[in-house]
């Protein structure tokens, strides 16, 4: 049986008709495989050898194979700078490695992803193709492969995406440059690494690894599950969850202690008659059709119905001005002001849900603010003078709560955000970063009474450890 890559695909040649993961195509007259059965097709065959020389047999026969779907190179690689991993670090790179190095470690954001990650690529001893979320994560991941393997490599670390396509034993992409180009160089990487690997159950990300024949495969997150509960597809195509922490069991020793507390303000008579009357049409609409809408699919009935039913579209704005009035109250302004006062010696984030709330913080409190909106050279300036202490405060909407390298901060504040479990553990990673001084940190969330915020708080905090309310 002779074993070639076609596209994202395994071309079987003179393949038994016993032969696993595989379908008879007529348009080639053989059999044909998704990328990601290669590891599986040579174990079965008893041809699968993990560096040491000792083929895998399966059944007590062996098939000859000539594997010409293999691109990839070997590579010995050990990071420039030796340091000692952290227990748990170790006991996850173990875990990953006992179930064949295939699999998802679930760690908080603080908690050294990255570094398990180089732990992975030197440990695994093949090319590697790391998947980011995001361009600045990308360049983030560049850098860091430069710096613990620049000077081992023949070739630069490539970079596919932001502009650039340049392919290398270590290559850095993201996941919309990856789905494009995952056809092409699918054969050329024995390791595929997912960065905030949750993104890659989405359908179209998906294809990634299954167009891949990479034999190794991990995946790094903090928060592994989805709303929509497409996680469970990643156990085929990545391997199933190999080593998980929370955030409680390693805070104090090797993230800060922490607290969350919640404070509520009231909307002012204007907002309420406003907020009532509003929400009270979007509630009509709601309860008279019966959608269950904290299910995606019942959320995704509501807006269909929004798109042909002008009530529904009347309900939808409805939703969303009560939403704004909730998120925007102006009492929210006068806590945190209080709460800026009080922390002024502290490293202080605000987030909010969106942009235009992010600026007027920004112009309220003469705070930097970073948006999605914000270039990458200023985005620079802004967490460098962060860091050094220059600013001790920022604004910001969606744009920190995932994948960015954000500076030290000992002190969360969100104004307004989604229901997401995601989104309230990526805020909270944000600030758990152990400072010299141990102090604990803080999240403090600031809901609008009697509002739909209530629940999304409670939605949001549902199975994120939090340490104490106020």
């Amino acid at each position: 049986m002779r074993i070639e890559f076609d596209e994202g695909t395994l071309l079987l040649h003179d393949a038994p008709e016993t032969v696993p993961h595989a379908e008879w195509d007529d348009r080639v007259d053989t059999h044909r495989a998704q990328a990601y059965r290669y590891r599986a097709l040579l174990e079965w065959a008893g041809q699968w050898s993990d560096g040491g020389g000792q083929a895998t047999l399966d059944s007590g026969f062996s098939h000859a194979v000539e594997d010409a779907a293999r691109a990839y190179p070997d590579l010995a690689l050990t990071p420039a700078l030796q340091i000692e991993p952290r227990d748990y670090q170790q006991a996850a790179l173990d875990s990953w490695g006992a179930h064949d190095r295939q699999g998802t470690v679930v760690l908080p954001t603080g908690s050294g992803k990255t570094f398990l990650g180089l732990q992975a690529i030197a440990d695994a001893g093949v090319s590697a193709l790391v998947v980011t979320p995001t361009i600045d994560l990308m360049n983030q991941w560049h850098a860091t492969l430069t710096n613990a393997f620049g000077e081992q490599l023949t070739d630069e670390v490539g970079v596919l995406g932001g502009g650039s396509h340049d392919i290398g034993a270590l290559t850095v992409t993201t996941y919309d440059s990856a789905y494009r180009y995952i056809d092409e160089y699918g054969d050329r990487f024995g390791l595929l690494m997912t960065d905030e690997t949750h993104h890659l159950a989405a359908e179209t990300y998906l294809q990634i690894p299954e167009m891949t024949l990479a034999p190794y495969r991990l995946g790094l997150t903090a928060t592994y599950e989805r709303a929509d509960g497409r996680e469970t597809l990643l156990e085929d195509r990545m391997g199933p969850v190999v080593y998980e922490e929370d955030v409680d069991a390693l805070a104090g020793e090797f993230l800060s202690e922490y607290e969350t507390i919640q404070m509520s303000v009231d909307l002012t008579p204007a907002e309420r008659t406003e907020y009532d009357e509003e929400y009270q049409i979007y509630r009509d609409y709601v309860d008279s059709h019966d959608f269950d809408l904290w299910k995606e699919q019942g959320y995704a009935e509501f807006l269909k119905r929004t798109s042909y039913d002008p009530q529904g579209r009347r309900a939808l704005v409805a939703k969303q001005r009560a939403e704004r009035i909730a998120r925007t109250a102006s009492k929210k302004l006068d806590t945190l002001d209080n709460l800026l006062k009080r922390h002024h010696d502290d490293r202080v984030i605000v987030f909010t849900a969106n942009n235009d709330f992010a600026y007027d913080i920004s112009r309220e409190f003469i705070l930097p603010c970073i948006t999605h909106q914000t270039d990458t050279d200023e985005r620079t300036e802004i967490l460098d003078r962060f860091r050094s202490g220059e600013y001790s405060m920022l604004a910001t909407s969606q744009v920190l709560d995932e994948g960015i390298d954000v500076p030290a901060a000992n002190v969360g504040i969100i104004l307004s955000g989604s229901a997401s479990k995601r989104q309230y553990a990526q805020r909270l990673g944000r600030i758990l970063r152990p400072t010299d001084d141990r102090q604990p940190a803080r999240l403090y969330e600031i809901i609008a009474t009697d509002t739909m915020e209530t629940y999304v708080s409670q939605r949001r905090r549902e199975g994120v450890s939090t340490s104490a309310d106020g």
